[in-house]
């Protein structure tokens, strides 16, 4: 079963004496966002930064070791020989040390899928697997990545394993330091039961593809249209939301929920998509320049032509056998 990705961790799964080989792929990925850079607005060139130490100045990245700060101003370096002595038993190996029925959504982060690294381990792994699903259980181990210890929850995806990364207790902030001036008292039925009717009305199977991310649809628009050398349209003025009674506001809530059809969102892309057809703006304009020269170059020389941000590339689907 081929992957397209290099494995991010390639170790042991184990489970009291059973031990099979794994390897963790990161299960998201953000390579299709818009990223900007540093341009030094006189010239167009990009910003780079330099390492300096304060009174000596530019260092070179070989003589940088890691230091601890015991004291303000006073580091005790630490060197990479010095870590490699602490390698843990879990370092090549996710040991499975206890199995829940649940874990709270706020200790998740990062998800990793996890995949048997041969057709030799695929048995134990697809063993693991349905256990885990017959028993509805959260199997919860401890893996060294990047040099951290962590927490893995590991639970079945598919016909795969899902493993995401667990937070520990002192990484999460307490909510009652933030809740805890909210009153607990009861609320109106009459509200409770008009609330209750539009959660009922807009209630339906999430689907993540319905939903994308807005502001990355509106900057690759506002790329586009600069590259184009168009003007970007202002966007009007947002004037605040007035603050009404809440049961007219409950009642006002119910009656749209009631007369939207019931199905799809509107598309979120659908006001950004429009805004590349405006009308071209005057020429001459620097601030539109920049972007497409991309600095002053070497004399004489010509550099292509920018080419338009194009939309994220959809995933291919594989044809079943």
């Amino acid at each position: 079963m081929p992957v397209p990705a290099r494995p991010y961790w390639t170790g042991f799964l184990k489970l009291s004496l059973v031990t099979i080989g794994v390897r963790l792929y990161t299960a998201t990925s953000e390579r299709d966002r818009v990223r900007f850079h540093q341009i030094h607005a006189p010239s167009g060139e990009r910003v780079r930064q330099q390492l300096v130490v304060p009174g000596i100045g530019p260092v070179e990245r070989d003589d940088i070791v890691k230091g601890y700060e015991y004291e303000k101003g006073c580091y005790i370096t630490v060197d990479p020989d010095d870590v490699k002595r602490l390698k843990l038993d879990t370092t090549d190996t996710i040991d499975i040390v206890e199995f829940v029925e649940q874990i709270d959504p706020i200790y998740f982060d990062q998800p990793y899928y996890l995949v048997p690294d041969g057709s030799v381990a695929e048995e134990g792994y697809r063993v693991i697997r349905e256990a885990l699903a017959q028993s509805g259980k959260i199997a919860v181990g401890r893996v060294v990545i990047n040099g951290q210890e962590r927490t893995l929850a590991i639970r079945p995806l598919g016909t795969g394993l899902l493993g995401n990364a667990v937070r520990y207790a002192d990484e999460v902030r307490r909510p009652e330091d933030y809740f805890a001036g909210i009153a607990a008292d009861a609320v109106d039925d009459d509200q409770l039961a008009i609330m209750d009717q539009i959660i009922r009305r807009k209630t339906r199977a999430f689907d993540p593809a319905e939903f994308t991310d807005r502001y990355q649809v509106a900057l690759r628009e506002l790329i586009n249209e600069k590259l184009a050398g168009k003007v970007p349209t202002p966007e009007p003025e947002r004037r605040p939301a007035q603050v009404i009674n809440l049961m007219d506001a409950l009642k006002r809530s119910l009656a749209e929920a009631e007369a939207a059809p019931a199905g799809k969102p509107e598309a979120p892309a659908a006001k950004a998509a429009g805004r590349g057809r405006k009308a071209a703006a005057p020429t001459g304009q620097r601030s539109l320049l920049l972007p497409v020269s991309g600095g002053r170059g070497k004399a004489g020389e010509q550099k292509p032509a920018a080419k338009p941000v194009a939309e994220p590339a959809a995933p291919r689907r594989r044809k079943r056998a």
